[in-house]
């Protein structure tokens, strides 16, 4: 029986202005930036076919650098800190919710990874 060497692959997602993006149904990569006092939510769609490929090439190739993907920004959302704040409550309460029902779900596992856009 042969094991199969899992590796931890990183990509760099770059998004396109929201105002020249077409809409997506679905958003599935969220880019969370802090400047100064302003906090940005970067909604960007992947064409998970096109990820796919080249998830399959990256397996059969020695890759040294960390590949960019561009997607389609669906919407960026921009704002003030004390704005932010405002739904620390709330956002607590739905994480502590996610968290309790998260070890369920069999994909859990691999989604706690830090991801940095730059």
């Amino acid at each position: 029986m042969s094991e199969e060497k899992q590796k931890l692959l990183n990509f760099k997602v770059k998004g396109e202005p929201p105002n020249q993006a077409g809409p997506a149904l679905y958003s599935n990569f969220l880019a969370v930036s802090r400047v100064g006092t302003d906090v940005q939510f970067e909604f960007v769609f992947l064409d998970l076919n096109y990820m796919a490929v080249m998830l399959e090439q990256l397996k059969a190739a020695d890759v040294a650098t960390v590949p960019e993907v561009e997607g389609k920004t669906v919407a960026k959302l921009v704002m003030p800190a004390a704005t932010f704040m405002q739904v620390h409550k709330q956002l607590e309460i739905i994480f502590a919710a996610l968290k309790a029902e998260l070890p369920a779900v069999p994909e859990a596992e691999n989604e706690q990874r830090n991801s940095s856009v730059g």
